[in-house]
């Protein structure tokens, strides 16, 4: 009897493909970072400049807490009045303001009653020396 073994299909490997395009940025602080990180993904989630400031912030709280509380409490300690009142004093808004941002942010899906989506968090390893690399991956279909 013969078998039909069909072979396996490899899993994209992303390092066996070298960019084709390439450029730096560079960050002079975690908020900055954070800007940057907001641009870069701006086209999947549109941010008004303050829900850009905003989200900066928090994301910068976030990884501050990330380093003395496991991540179980994070997006727990993440929506305390202390971290709120961080955010407000890094973006120079009111507690109003805020309140407003946040409305629209849980409207875009960036946050909800658990923290930040963790889809908008960036994966930060310790281990890259404060170096981080974005690939973006577009599949064309077609030649052009």
């Amino acid at each position: 009897m013969e078998e039909n073994v069909q072979p396996k299909k490899e899993a994209w490997d992303w390092a066996k493909h070298k960019p084709n395009n390439m450029f730096s940025i560079t960050a002079s602080s975690d908020m900055e970072f954070f800007k940057w990180w907001c641009t870069l993904i701006h086209p999947f989630v549109s941010f008004t400049p303050k829900e850009m400031d905003v989200i900066s912030a928090f994301l910068k709280q976030y990884f501050e807490l990330l380093k003395q509380v496991p991540i179980e409490l994070v997006n727990t300690m993440l929506m305390s009045k202390d971290t709120r009142d961080k955010v407000i004093a890094d973006c120079g808004i009111t507690l109003q303001h805020l309140y407003v941002i946040m409305g629209a942010l849980r409207k875009k899906k960036v946050f909800s009653d658990s923290g930040i989506n963790p889809k908008i968090i960036p994966n930060i390893r310790k281990n890259d020396n404060g170096t981080f690399q974005l690939l973006i991956l577009i599949d064309k279909k077609n030649d052009l």
